[in-house]
C-alpha cells in the first residue's frame, strides 16, 4: 500500500455539456463553481490551480439532434470530447493535474480518452455513479449518451464514441472500479456480470460496510501507475447533493463519500479527475458545489472543510 504526496498544482477546464442528457441545467455548472471561488477555496487547500477557461459547447436549441436516435447529438458529442482529450493531455504533458467540471457525464468520455493517451494506457478508473453508463447504442433505452460513455471507454459500443482521441481502448476493463451504483439497467448488469467487471453498489455498502472496498481500491493503485476520478454528483445522497442533475435519495453519505475520497487520495496515484451534472438552479444553499470542492481537495490528498477554515480563521 502506497502513500502519495498530495498534489499541489492543478488546472482547472470547463465543459459545459448539455447534450448527452435531457436535464438541462448542467451546464450552467462550471462558471458557477468559479463564481463560488472554487479557485481560492483550492488555493486554501494547497493547490494552486489555473483556469483553462471552457470548452466550447454549443448551445443545445442550436445542435442537430442527428439521425440515428440511438445517438442522440453524438457528432456534438464526438467534437467536445476530442477538444477536451487534446486540452486534458496537453495539461497533463505540462505537469499539472487536470480538475474538469462539466456538464453531464459525457463530459468523463473526453477527459478519460486525453488522460488515457497521455499515460499511453496506463490508467485506471474509479467512477462514482448512482447509474451504471454501461449501455451502447445496442442497448441504450433512450439514446442519450451520458449512460453509454463508461462502456466506450472500456472499448464497447459505437466506434464513434469508443474512438475518441484515439482508436484505442482508454481504459482496460480490469482498471475500472464502479462505485455507489443502485440503478442499473437490466443490460448493464448482464454486461457486468458477463465481462466480470469491478463494482461496488450502494447494496455491497448496506450489506458488507465500506471495509471490502478499500482492497479493491489497492488492489487498482497496484496494478495502474495512474488513477482518473469521474464523480457524478448524483451518486451522493440528495441530502448533501441537493444540485446533482438527477438527485439521488438513496446515494452515499457524506462520511461514506469523504472516507473514499480521503483513502482514494492518500493511496492512489490520481492523475486527474472529472466532477459533473452539477445543476446550480437546484443548489439554493451552494452546499452541492461545497461539497465537490471539499471532494476535489480530498482526492488529490488535501484538505478543504469547514474544520480547516475554522482552524485557518483561528491560527
Amino acid at each position: 500500500m502506497n502513500n502519495h504526496a498530495p498534489k499541489n498544482s492543478a488546472t482547472l477546464i470547463g465543459v459545459p455539456i448539455n447534450v448527452g442528457a435531457n436535464n438541462l441545467g448542467v451546464d450552467f455548472g462550471p462558471n458557477a463553481y468559479r463564481y463560488q471561488n472554487i479557485i481560492p477555496k483550492l488555493a486554501s487547500a494547497g493547490i494552486q490551480t489555473t483556469d483553462a477557461g471552457n470548452i466550447f459547447c454549443e448551445e443545445r436549441w442550436k445542435v442537430d439532434v442527428g439521425q440515428n436516435p440511438k445517438l442522440r447529438y453524438v457528432k456534438e458529442v464526438v467534437r467536445i470530447a476530442n477538444d477536451t482529450a487534446k486540452l486534458v493531455q496537453e495539461t497533463i504533458a505540462q505537469g499539472n493535474t487536470p480538475i474538469v467540471v462539466g456538464g453531464d457525464h459525457t463530459t468523463c468520455l473526453g477527459a478519460v480518452s486525453g488522460a488515457s493517451v497521455a499515460v499511453k494506457g496506463n490508467i485506471g478508473l474509479i467512477y462514482f455513479d448512482a447509474h451504471g453508463d454501461m449501455n451502447t447504442d445496442q442497448t441504450t433505452p433512450s439514446g442519450n449518451i451520458h449512460g453509454m460513455q463508461l462502456a466506450s471507454l472500456m472499448g464497447f459500443g459505437a466506434h464513434e464514441l469508443t474512438s475518441v482521441h484515439a482508436d484505442t481502448i482508454k481504459v482496460a476493463k480490469e482498471n475500472m472500479l464502479h462505485i455507489g451504483g443502485c440503478d442499473f439497467d437490466q443490460t448493464e448488469l448482464d454486461l457486468v456480470a458477463r465481462q466480470k467487471l469491478n463494482t461496488f453498489s450502494m447494496q455491497d455498502l448496506m450489506n458488507h460496510g465500506m471495509a471490502p472496498l478499500f482492497p479493491m481500491i489497492d488492489a487498482l493503485a497496484k496494478q495502474v501507475e495512474h488513477v482518473w476520478i469521474s464523480l457524478d454528483l448524483d451518486s451522493i445522497d440528495a441530502t448533501y447533493a441537493p444540485g446533482a442533475g438527477m438527485p439521488n435519495k438513496k446515494g452515499l453519505l457524506y462520511r461514506e463519500v469523504l472516507a473514499m475520497a480521503q483513502y482514494i487520495g492518500k493511496h492512489c496515484n490520481v492523475l486527474g479527475l472529472d466532477v459533473v451534472e452539477y445543476n446550480p438552479l437546484q443548489d439554493p444553499d451552494k452546499k452541492t458545489a461545497d461539497l465537490a470542492t471539499e471532494l476535489i481537495a480530498a482526492l488529490l490528498g488535501r484538505e478543504y472543510s469547514w474544520y480547516s477554515n475554522y482552524l485557518s480563521r483561528n491560527a
